[in-house]
């Protein structure tokens, strides 16, 4: 019994023992693991540290750009320490074009010059999309025209409506321009023995939504295209009539889209309206009473596009006078005959 007694707390002390062990060795591992973690972080970052200051170290290279002229050509070497992306080049304002590297460091393009004084602009982009810029300039006599014409529009104001302006310009020599709006018949404008290298025509804008198409040539045939799209704006109509008898101003305005307002004066006594939402009108008739006398009429109405039309009028006014009617011949020598005799009697 005794044995018995003696055993079973000494096994007890054996297994706490063993599983307090066990319980040490699993935290030390993590702890150990969680440690390695940490040092390879910070080894990490001071590794992507050093590469980035590398980097950062590293100035970018630039392409060499050379251009010689040889008659009425420019031979245009491109050198590079990495590979060229693209070459893209443009004579004066003229339209850029592009040339491709293909996976080459070396480049070499030949040009035709145009005729006169040129500026050549250049700009290599290599693989690391690093560009470099290049302009020179070259003089040929008689070199090609392969400039394209400029289209240039504006909208100016005439004498009763807005105007497209067409202006088409050449660095060697216009020949003709041709317009039309929408699919109507083309119109055809040639450039003058003045003025060669221009021409500028002015055309009233149609009324609507229009697309309008330019096209422009120089003496070498080389074209420019041009379509755009225009919304040609009307101004309101104003009838101004007198009444029957002289007295009233019967005054009547209309606009396509819509009146605005109405603003005058009538000898320097002013008169105003306005219209919104659902009071715009497309026509407005009114009238308006004259003063006795002279009469000077300013009026001006404005569409909801903002044109305006104004109306300037003068005209004098004299009320009728009504005559009394005249007596009836011998009405008085009656009444004094009849008179005469009732005396007598």
């Amino acid at each position: 019994m005794n044995q018995i007694l003696d055993y079973a707390p000494n096994g007890n002390q054996k297994k706490s023992s063993n599983s307090s062990d066990t319980v040490v060795r699993v935290f030390a591992v993590l702890l150990v693991i969680f440690s390695l973690c940490l040092l390879g972080s910070g080894l990490y970052s001071i590794f992507q540290n050093k590469e980035t200051e590398k980097q950062a170290e590293v100035k970018p290279t630039y392409a060499t750009i050379k251009a010689v002229q040889e008659g009425e050509q420019a031979i245009i070497t491109v050198t590079h320490d990495k590979v060229i992306e693209s070459m893209v080049y443009s004579w004066n304002s003229d339209a850029e074009r592009s040339v491709k590297g293909d996976g080459q460091k070396t480049l070499e393009k030949t040009l035709d010059v145009p005729a006169g004084e040129n500026t050549l602009h250049i700009k290599v982009i290599d693989i690391n999309k690093v560009e470099t810029s290049f302009e020179q300039k070259f003089v040929a006599e008689s070199g090609l025209d392969i400039m394209n014409p400029v289209i240039s529009l504006k909208i100016v104001n005439g004498e009763e409506e807005k105007m497209l302006q067409i202006t088409a310009t050449d660095e060697t020599k216009i020949d003709f321009l041709t317009y039309r709006w929408n699919d109507e018949e083309e119109v055809k404008v040639e450039a003058s023995e003045d003025n060669d290298k221009e021409i500028v025509t002015e055309i009233p804008i149609m009324r609507g939504t229009n697309d309008i198409t330019i096209v422009a040539v120089d003496s070498e045939n080389n074209t420019t295209t041009e379509t755009k799209s225009y919304t040609g704006l009307t101004k309101p109509e104003i009838v101004v009539t007198l009444s029957g008898d002289g007295s009233t101003l019967i005054i009547k305005t209309t606009h396509e889209n819509g009146i605005k307002k109405i603003y005058y004066t009538l000898n320097d006594t002013p008169y105003e309206a306005t219209f919104e939402g659902d009071d715009i009108q497309q026509e407005i008739e009114f009238t308006q009473p004259l003063n006795e006398g002279y009469n000077r009429l300013i009026l001006t109405v404005t569409s909801v596009d903002d044109t305006e039309t104004v109306f300037d009028g003068e005209c004098d006014y004299a009320p009728q006078v009504e005559e009394e009617p005249a007596p009836e011949e011998g009405g008085e020598e009656s009444e004094e005959v009849v008179e005469e005799e009732q005396t007598e009697e």
